[in-house]
């Protein structure tokens, strides 16, 4: 006699449980018809082989997920005493050490005193450096959507840059990062790793001359608006032997992965040539959505060729004072080091002429377990077609052998609908709720925790919970195999979409759903035995594709992807749950046993437990807790309020503390002549202080044809607001601009050193200060 477990076998004449609607049933008891009667106890039946193949699945995709996962570590530091031809972090962190001790905000001492020691170390290793001394600009158009106006930004900037002319150069290799940090931060990693790493890959190319033309562009200004590459692309762009590609250098984080998040031209030949090939289109595309910009924008609008690299994790230390060499990890030194001079050795060698050639294929791309995938935007989109017609398949022979209803698998689409769209918003209220309840563990510039470990299990519990929700409740009124089948069609239907309308997006997750479609509707086509090692085989695919997809999410932090991390593993794994059905499996009864409501009950418990043990752990962590505060100062009384974020107790105190600020002003003169409603004014300001910003906002209207030093500041529809940045104590500049008759101009000057102000005091070791700042705002009649 075979045994039955509880959900396989129906009860018969039981009213715990009835037949899904619009299935036959067999009067006399009460048994769901499977079709022919030799399938009753199949491959999903009552046998052993049945009743442990889902379990056996499961740990398939689990053990998959766990690679996939794993394959995204870092690499282990070299020691200093590696052969010289290869990359050592060791190396890298002493070469660089010296620049990134200390902030380096464009136009302070400790910027200057770091382009001198770089300058003085690239002309040791052979280069010749010369400096790029301009005013760099760079707006935006159409900020305020209420009077379309822009935001502009000039710089005293301070590029430098390095050459080795190529023996026989095809084009140009740049590899680039920037030398400023922002204020109160020391920038080891933003952007003192991109640093470190291109020090040490000069130095173990060697000294001879490579084929192509060698640039090593370390930029100023990159931290208040892209200014330096500006200066440069607008200034010398055409001096460089084309094409001309970039490896650029970035930091979000100060540990992680080193991956390519964005590229330019062709260069999909080039990306096997690093040791640990990783590259995702979904990435480039994201970078359209957020807030952040690199310089590598501004050299893809110059036409050149290349690749954004950057880390991320960790990102709770960014641009903070906690951005410094003792919290740079090693092994994600090693790994980028690694990245770019396998890269820079490719590159320095290859005709990057007949990289040409390839320019129009811009294939769509994704990383597969041995190295990157890439397919033209046309191929994605069949692929994103013909996996739900797979799946259709699938559905229809079941259908037709009796196993499922088409009402019964509607019923699965819309409880797999629900289950997405509910357990994404349960991660993300989740954490939402958390950081309300905790600001104090919060980055001030990210929003991340110190340790987010936690939060990601807690998120996906959330998800768990409502998931067994939907599963529950969609299975008092459908079967099995309809809720599965119904599940993962809604998942390919979301996914198809997007591979259609944003392949880039859409590429990483419809190869795997894909692969589960085909799994499936093999299944249901092969013998049991051939069509058990078809799932197994899918679902290796499909785990591993989730782990790596778990692992780069959690690098992007749960603040910045709050919700992402349950969505898509919803959408994974509801993709492939057809993969856990064979090909005979008997009907399924509904299942109207009210106690299995409990089941979301435990995961529920777990995510809100998690989710206060992740607190704890994040407050109990040595890290100083970090603040921004603000001295707002009126410049012609000095009446000064203080603004805090108030995150600790200290901060609480300052915020809204008022004070009086006795402090050395801007300088400045105004010449003005009104005609036509129009006021033309000329204005110069003399700074009291090193690497100060000076903002001008407009009362009305807008400022045109501005002019910082005779360069033009510009944008269609006029500015907002200006901003010049790099100004050293005693200079004097002239600002030239329109404005309507009769408007005042506020002149506001921004220091970061807030014990300027009046009120100041000292916070306890335990306080984190984030780019405290003084600002100081006059107002000035111009008629």
């Amino acid at each position: 006699m075979t045994t039955h477990s509880e959900d396989e076998a129906p009860l018969p004449h039981s009213t715990s449980s009835a037949p899904e609607p619009g299935a036959h049933t067999d009067p006399q008891h009460g048994d769901t018809q499977a079709g022919a009667p030799g399938h009753a106890h199949g491959e999903g039946g009552g046998t052993l082989l049945g009743r442990w193949q889902g379990l056996a699945l499961l740990v398939v995709l689990l053990a998959a997920a766990t690679i996939g996962f794993s394959s995204r570590g870092v690499c282990t530091p070299v020691g200093a005493d590696a052969s010289s031809d290869v990359f050592s972090a060791a190396r890298a962190s002493e070469a660089a050490a010296p620049a990134v001790a200390e902030p380096r905000p464009v136009g302070s001492d400790a910027d200057a005193e770091a382009h001198a020691l770089l300058s003085d170390r690239l002309a040791e290793l052979g280069f010749e450096t010369t400096t790029q001394e301009s005013i760099g600009t760079r707006t935006v158009s159409g900020v305020d959507t209420d009077t379309g106006a822009g935001f502009g930004s000039a710089g005293y900037t301070r590029n430098l840059v390095a050459t080795r002319p190529g023996t026989d150069p095809t084009g140009t290799i740049v590899l680039g990062t920037h030398i400023d940090s922002v204020p109160n931060a020391p920038g080891a990693a933003d952007a003192g790793v991109g640093l470190a790493v291109i020090l040490e890959t000069v130095r173990a190319l060697g000294p001879e001359a490579q084929r192509n033309d060698l640039v090593i562009l370390l930029v100023d200004g990159e931290e208040p608006g892209l200014l330096g590459s500006q200066a440069f692309v607008d200034a010398h762009a055409g001096d460089l032997t084309e094409p001309v590609v970039v490896l650029n250098h970035e930091a979000r984080g100060v540990s992680g992965r080193p991956t390519v998040t964005r590229s330019n031209g062709p260069m999909h030949p080039v990306y096997g040539a690093m040791p640990h090939p990783e590259f995702e289109s979904l990435t480039g595309a994201l970078f359209e959505f957020i807030p952040n910009d690199t310089d590598f924008t501004v050299y893809r609008e110059a036409g050149w060729w290349g690749m954004d690299m950057a880390i991320t994790d960790d990102s709770w230390a960014y641009h903070s004072p906690q951005d410094d060499a003792a919290h740079l990890d090693r092994g994600t030194l090693q790994h980028y080091g690694d990245m770019t001079l396998a890269l820079t050795r490719d590159l320095a060698q290859r005709d990057l002429g007949a990289l040409e050639e390839r320019a129009g294929e811009q294939p769509v791309q994704t990383t597969a377990p041995w190295g990157i995938i890439a397919l033209p935007p046309a191929a994605v989109g069949v692929i994103s077609v013909l996996a739900p017609m797979a799946l259709l398949a699938a559905v229809l022979v079941r259908r037709r052998r009796g196993e499922l209803t088409l009402p019964g698998v509607l019923g699965g689409v819309l409880a797999g609908l629900g289950a997405v769209m509910f357990g994404a918003g349960a991660g993300a209220l989740l954490w939402e709720a958390a950081a309300a309840a905790s600001p104090e563990m919060l980055s001030q510039t990210t929003g991340e925790p110190v340790r987010a470990e936690l939060f990601f299990v807690a998120e996906l519990m959330a998800a768990a919970a409502v998931v067994a929700g939907a599963w529950v409740l969609a299975r008092i009124l459908i079967t099995r195999q309809a809720l599965l089948h119904g599940a993962a069609i809604t998942m390919l239907l979301l996914l198809t979409s997007l591979g259609l309308l944003l392949p880039g997006l859409g590429m990483a997750m419809i190869l795997p759903a894909a692969v589960a479609a085909i799994g499936a509707l093999a299944a249901v086509l092969l013998p049991p035995a051939v069509g058990l090692v078809v799932r197994a085989v899918a679902l290796v695919v499909v785990g591993w594709t989730l782990g790596a997809q778990i692992s780069a999410l959690m690098e992007f932090g749960i603040a910045s992807s709050a919700g992402g991390l349950a969505g898509t593993t919803i959408l994974t794994v509801a993709a492939a749950a057809p993969l856990f059905l064979g090909r005979q499996v008997r009907a399924r009864h509904r299942a109207r046993r009210p106690h299995r409501v409990l089941i979301p009950v435990l995961p529920a418990v777990l995510a809100i437990g998690l989710t206060l043990g992740a607190s704890a752990v994040t407050l109990a962590s040595p890290e100083p807790i970090q603040e921004r505060v603000t001295a707002h100062v009126d410049g012609s009384s000095g009446q000064t309020t203080w603004e805090a974020t108030g995150t600790t107790d200290w901060g609480e105190q300052l915020d809204g503390a008022t004070a009086t600020t006795e402090l050395e002003p801007l300088t400045y003169d105004l010449r003005a002549d009104t005609a036509d409603g129009r006021t033309d004014a000329e204005l110069t300001i003399t700074a009291p202080r090193d690497a100060s910003e000076c903002l001008l906002v407009p009362e009305e209207g807008t400022l045109t044809d501005v002019t910082v030093d005779g360069t033009p500041v510009d944008a269609e529809g006029g500015l907002g607001e200006v901003r010049i940045v790099g100004v050293r104590a005693g200079q004097t500049i002239t600002i030239e601009f329109s404005l309507a008759a009769g408007a005042e101009l506020t002149v506001r000057e921004t220091i970061f050193e807030p014990s300027l102000a009046g009120g100041w005091t000292e916070p306890a070791e335990d306080v984190s200060l984030v780019q405290p700042r003084v600002t100081v705002s006059s107002t000035i009649r111009t008629s």
